[in-house]
């Protein structure tokens, strides 16, 4: 078993961090190998609908990253939530106008990223239960220490806030 610190050295996952320079982190993003690779290849390819905002899906998911790196508070509105249907597989989920991301949280404050699509595509695929399964699936086969994931079901559980 290894600790989020060793997987990050044997390259297992890798740190995203979205601040400036001299921007100290309130909260850890992590993301497997995987991300990473949809992260770099995907993500800049997703179609952007104006309609649903100034930003480009991109510019979305990384300003969601530099809230949640930098302590904002998430509580009020559903930008960062557990997906309540499947309690059991503790996995919670990014949102942005247009892109979703799927991970789990390993300890207090940390979130590891492990999936990643565009809105569109999760409702005209119907591929919640599927990111949902699979997030749930790499995180028991893991070489995490357990306890691989907080199972707490409220914000306050999982997050703590800079202000």
């Amino acid at each position: 078993m290894a600790t989020l610190i060793e997987l990050c050295e044997s390259r297992v996952l890798e740190v995203i961090d979205p601040l400036e320079a001299g921007e100290l982190p309130w909260r850890m993003l992590y993301a497997t190998m995987e991300f990473i690779e949809w992260l770099d290849g995907e993500l800049p390819e997703i179609e952007h609908n104006i309609l649903y905002s100034d930003l480009t899906p991109i510019e979305q998911v990384f300003a969601v990253f530099y809230e949640y790196v930098v302590g904002e508070n998430f509580s009020s509105d559903r930008r960062f939530k557990k997906l309540h249907y499947t309690p059991d597989h503790h996995v919670w989920e990014f949102k942005t106008d247009e892109v979703r991301v799927f991970g789990w949280v390993p300890q207090k404050d940390a979130f590891i990223c492990c999936f990643g699509d565009s809105k569109d595509n999760i409702e005209v695929n119907s591929s919640y239960g599927r990111y949902i399964a699979q997030t749930a699936y790499v995180r028991n086969m893991m070489d995490l220490d357990e306890p691989k994931c907080l199972e707490g079901r409220s914000y306050l559980d999982v997050v703590s806030d800079a202000h």
